[in-house]
């Protein structure tokens, strides 16, 4: 009888863990317990692998962001700081192919941009500056010619 009271108690301890533990996004910021929420937010596949791991720094999202195909594959890395799109993201696909690199400042796309077909061949470059087309921006077909460009 003693061992049952002690189960129950154990379980009804990482019940109440959990719970207490939960973590939701009201308008773009991720609380716990009515509280802004500072540390490591990690979602599930039903299946229990890991679906998104973030950081969160009162209540915003900061630092690299990852996202997993529901195998356990990498298929996303963001990066934000205070809670806006600001450095690389990369997008893989379920070959772990990368598919694409973009960049961000400030919320705003900045920087160069690559994109690629599902074999990985180069497409596009383009390149922006505080969210305006910028450079030249180049289009490859699927062996890798370039096939046109374009100034901003």
């Amino acid at each position: 009888m003693k061992n049952i009271f002690l189960t129950i108690s154990f379980f009804s301890l990482i019940i109440l863990g959990v719970k207490a533990q939960e973590i939701k996004e009201i308008e773009g910021l991720y609380y716990s317990n009515d509280t802004l929420f500072t540390g490591t937010h990690i979602t599930h596949f039903e299946s229990g692998k890991i679906k998104i791991e973030m950081n969160i720094l009162h209540g915003k999202k900061e630092g690299i962001i990852k996202i997993y195909f529901e195998n356990g594959q990498l298929n996303e890395i963001r990066s934000y700081k205070d809670n806006l799109m600001d450095g690389t993201w990369e997008m893989y696909n379920a070959e772990n192919i990368q598919v694409s690199v973009a960049n961000y400042k400030n919320g705003q796309k900045h920087g160069p941009w690559i994109i690629r077909d599902e074999k990985g061949n180069l497409l596009y470059e383009m390149k922006y500056t505080n969210g305006e087309k910028t450079g030249t921006w180049k289009k490859y077909d699927n062996s890798g010619k370039l096939v046109s460009e374009r100034k901003y």
